[in-house]
C-alpha cells in the first residue's frame, strides 16, 4: 500500500512537471529560438574554426561547411518549425540538462560560457550561505519557538516576541550593509586586529579555483579558513534575520496545538510533561513546520537571498540571476531559463520528499 501510495504521488508530480516545463517552454518558445540559433552558431563556429586552423580547406570552403551545418542542425532543432514544436525541443533540452551557453560568459568569469557550468560554480556558494543558513536559522528558530510556547507569558516568552517582531520589520540586505559598514570598514579604518572581509566568496588567490572546481578549495585547509572568513558576515546576518521568525512560526503552532482537546485531556490522564509534549504536540506540529522548512528551500536557493548575495558579492545563484537579468547587456535568456527550471525541478523534488515524510509521521494517509 505505501508503494503504490508512492509511486502515485511521484507519477502526479512527474505529470505536473512536464505540464510546467510545457508552459515555460511555450511561452518562452519565441525568445528560445534565438537560444538555440546561438547554441547552433557557436557550435559551427567551434567546428569551423578547427577546421581552419588544421590546413586541410581554405576560407571559402570552411565559411560552406559552416552554412551546411547551421543549416543542417537548424533543421534538427526544429527552428523552422511552429512554436508549439520548438517548445518540445526546448523540454527535451532542459530534461537532458543540455542548457546551451550563455549569451555572456565574460559576465560571470567561467571561462567555458557553458550554462551548466556557470549554475554548478555558483550552487556550492548558495547551498553554503542560503540553505545552510535557513536550516540552521529554522533549527535555532524552532527550538527557541518550542521553548517560549512552553513558558508562555513568561519574560522568556515576551523577549522572543520583541526580537521576533523586530527581526522581521528589517530587511535581511539592509541589515547586511550595517554589517559591512561596522565590521568590515569601520574595523579597518581604525586598524583592529580583527577586520572582516568587504565581501567576495574566497580571496582572489582562490577564486579562480573555486569557478572551476570547488571540491579543490575543500581539500585546502588555508582556503577552507578562507572560505569560513568571507562567509561569517553574511551568515550571522542569515541568522539575525530568520530565527526570530522561525520562533514565531514554531511559537504559534505549538500553541495552538496546546489547546486542542486531546492534549488536555492527555495531561488530565497525568501523563508525563515530556511524552505530552513529544507524542500530543510536537508529532502533530511536525507536518506543518516541515512544509515550511521544505517550501521555503527552493525559493531561498533560487533568488531568495538575492540581495543579500549582491551586498556581500556572494557568488551563489541568486546573484547569477541578478547578473543574467540586471548587469548583461540583455537578459540572458539561456541562464535564466535553466535556472526557473531548476528551481521548478528541485521544487517538485522536494514537494515528494514531503510526501514520504507525510506518510511517515501519519500512518492514516498510507490507506487513502
Amino acid at each position: 500500500m505505501l508503494a503504490r501510495t508512492l509511486i502515485m504521488r511521484a507519477i502526479n508530480l512527474v505529470i505536473l512537471l512536464l505540464i510546467v516545463l510545457f508552459v515555460i517552454s511555450f511561452v518562452l518558445s519565441g525568445p528560445a529560438s534565438k537560444i538555440l540559433e546561438q547554441e547552433i552558431q557557436q557550435e559551427a563556429r567551434a567546428i569551423a574554426v578547427n577546421i581552419l586552423r588544421s590546413g586541410h580547406a581554405n576560407a571559402t570552403q570552411v565559411q560552406a561547411i559552416y552554412n551546411t551545418i547551421v543549416n543542417q542542425l537548424s533543421k534538427a532543432y526544429g527552428l523552422d518549425k511552429p512554436p508549439y514544436i520548438r517548445a518540445f525541443y526546448i523540454m527535451y533540452s532542459m530534461l537532458t540538462f543540455n542548457w546551451g551557453y550563455s549569451y555572456f560568459p565574460q559576465e560571470y568569469g567561467v571561462a567555458t560560457g557553458r550554462v551548466v557550468d556557470i549554475i554548478m560554480s555558483a550552487f556550492p556558494g548558495t547551498i553554503l550561505l542560503d540553505t545552510f543558513g535557513i536550516l540552521l536559522s529554522a533549527l535555532i528558530g524552532i527550538e527557541v519557538g518550542l521553548r517560549s510556547a512552553l513558558k508562555y507569558g513568561s519574560k522568556l516568552d515576551r523577549g522572543i516576541m520583541y526580537y521576533a517582531a523586530i527581526s522581521n520589520g528589517i530587511p535581511q540586505w539592509w541589515l547586511g550593509i550595517v554589517m559591512l559598514l561596522v565590521f568590515a570598514f569601520y574595523l579597518s579604518s581604525i586598524h583592529s586586529p580583527i577586520v572582516f572581509p568587504t565581501g567576495g566568496i574566497l580571496s582572489p588567490k582562490y577564486y579562480a579555483v573555486w569557478l572551476i572546481d570547488p571540491v579543490k578549495v575543500f581539500l585546502n585547509p588555508h582556503a577552507v579558513l578562507d572560505l569560513l572568513w568571507h562567509l561569517a558576515l553574511p551568515l550571522i546576518t542569515v541568522l539575525i534575520i530568520n530565527v526570530g521568525g522561525w520562533a514565531y512560526f514554531a511559537r504559534s503552532i505549538v500553541l495552538n496545538i496546546s489547546q486542542e482537546d486531546f492534549v488536555t485531556f492527555a495531561k488530565i490522564k497525568g501523563l508525563p510533561e515530556n511524552q505530552v509534549v513529544n507524542r500530543y504536540i510536537l508529532r502533530p506540529a511536525a507536518p506543518a513546520v516541515l512544509t515550511n522548512v521544505f517550501i521555503t528551500i527552493p525559493f531561498v536557493i533560487f533568488g531568495g537571498f538575492l540581495i543579500t548575495e549582491i551586498v556581500f558579492q556572494w557568488w551563489g545563484l541568486g546573484y547569477v540571476y541578478n547578473i543574467a537579468v540586471v548587469q548583461s547587456p540583455t537578459p540572458d535568456l539561456p541562464v535564466v531559463v535553466a535556472l526557473t527550471y531548476a528551481s521548478t525541478l528541485l521544487y517538485i523534488i522536494i514537494v515528494f520528499i514531503m510526501e514520504i515524510v507525510y506518510i511517515m509521521l501519519d500512518p492514516r494517509l498510507r490507506e487513502r
